[in-house]
């Protein structure tokens, strides 16, 4: 079988790669202003592929385009911020309805494998391992979900990742990673019992009170 090389790059493709990257690791702030020609030197293009770059962006959410004014990294107020993460997570409730009876041992396998690493976070006081370890789980959690809508909810994720990681849930509350791996141990538990329902109804009782835990981070954040 011949071997299969991914295609290299286009311009425009390595430029938003770079621009998203800097944006959702905070190196690029909310409310920071996106000047063509500087970022095209910056990145040895011209200012066509950034231009493309940046319309990307704005498609994903991440930026900002005004006329006259140009482009800046989005800022998402508040009430967004709690509007997306529950739709998120309602999308998330589907998905795990969705995923319980396509499971297989070795997706549980990885469902178990996240759980632990969660737990060892949580022993270890180590907010931000728990924070990848939070998706991971709810990754593997989903995994068997239809494709559309793991796409939604990873669309969800990104949309907000820059807010997380200026405002970290469980680096601002720390006290609220012990509630979440409760719930999570019950949502896992219904899985592996092959309990759709249940697993839902789980998943439910975590948004909740995942909602209200963001209420009070974004309110110590202000």
């Amino acid at each position: 079988m011949p071997t299969v090389h991914p295609q290299p790059l286009t311009k425009s493709e390595f430029a938003y790669q770079e621009l998203r990257r800097r944006i959702v690791d905070a190196k690029l702030a909310p409310g920071t202003r996106l000047l063509l020609r500087p970022l095209a030197e910056e990145l040895g293009l011209s200012v066509m592929p950034v231009r493309d770059a940046l319309r990307m962006l704005e498609a994903d959410g991440l930026v900002t385009l005004e006329s006259h004014r140009g482009a800046t990294v989005t800022e998402i107020p508040r009430e967004e911020v709690l509007q997306i993460i529950g739709m998120r997570m309602w999308l998330e409730i589907l998905a795990v309805r969705e995923a319980v009876p396509l499971h297989t041992p070795a997706s549980l396998k990885r469902v178990e494998k996240s759980l632990a690493d969660a737990e060892r976070a949580m022993e270890a006081g180590n907010a931000r391992a728990y924070t990848r370890a939070n998706r991971a789980l709810h990754e593997a959690l989903e995994a068997p979900a239809p494709e559309p809508i793991r796409e939604l909810v990873r669309d969800l994720w990104e949309r907000l990742w820059q807010t997380r990681r200026t405002t970290a849930l469980f680096e601002t509350l720390p006290e609220r990673i012990s509630g979440a791996q409760r719930e999570h141990r019950a949502v896992v538990e219904a899985v592996r019992a092959g309990d759709a329902e249940a697993a839902g109804a789980a998943m439910e009782r975590h948004r909740e009170s995942t909602l209200e835990a963001w209420v009070e981070a974004l309110d110590l954040a202000a």
